[in-house]
């Protein structure tokens, strides 16, 4: 899939030991919400080839399933409340956020929307439909003549969903028998509104089997 620009990220946060996301935990980071993207380069989605051996050959090509999926997440903004929920920051008074030694990043579903590379009026939608953040680099620098910002930097670490073994989707809205509300029942377990809130949840489904 070639893809040209980035419009928009929309994360959704798992309810604790749970694989549903509740309606108020689906968070879009755009500039309507004062957030801004910019790249999100999404790695090792094919498995590492292993060769089995076997009779003094080649048996198989041993490339089942995907390999250590993670995405370098670079935004130039992130709203500060959304931040530290999908890092699993400790709050204290005083509107003070840390990182510590029992920090657990809650489990999320990581959606990034951009284009056909081959006509931009159509969109592209990727999604990780389970993982967890972690703040990878700040690193604050000095301002010179013009303004200099920090842009925020963050890993996503992606694994299978426990309901039906699947991490990685994608789609675009061109497919003839592309349809928005299935694409975010799969992803969230729920359709959304256009505005990123949800309506009434559901239970994903896998119409592969």
């Amino acid at each position: 899939m070639a893809l040209s620009g980035f419009e928009l990220a929309r994360i959704g946060i798992y309810t604790d030991d749970t694989e549903t996301i509740d309606k108020d935990n689906i968070f879009t980071v755009e500039p309507k919400k004062k957030g801004s993207v910019v790249s999100a380069t999404i790695s090792n989605i094919s498995p590492t080839i292993t060769p089995i051996y076997g009779s003094d050959q080649e048996w198989k090509a041993g490339s089942k399933g995907h390999g250590a999926i993670s995405v370098a997440f670079v935004a130039n903004a992130i709203p500060q409340d959304i931040r530290r929920k999908i890092l699993g920051m400790a709050t204290f008074d005083g509107g003070i956020a840390g990182i510590g030694k029992k920090t657990e990043s809650p489990y999320c579903v990581f959606e990034m929307i951009s284009h056909d590379a081959t006509d931009e009026s159509v969109g592209a939608h990727l999604a990780l439909v389970k993982g967890t953040f972690h703040l990878t680099t700040v690193a604050p620098k000095t301002n010179t003549n013009t303004t200099v910002y920090d842009q925020e930097q963050l890993t996503f670490s992606a694994t299978d969903r426990d309901s039906d073994g699947f991490a990685y989707f994608e789609a675009l809205e061109n497919e003839p028998n592309y349809d928005s509300s299935k694409w975010e029942q799969l992803i969230y377990g729920m359709p959304l509104t256009t505005d990123g809130s949800a309506s009434q949840p559901a239970n994903n489904t896998d119409t592969t089997k």
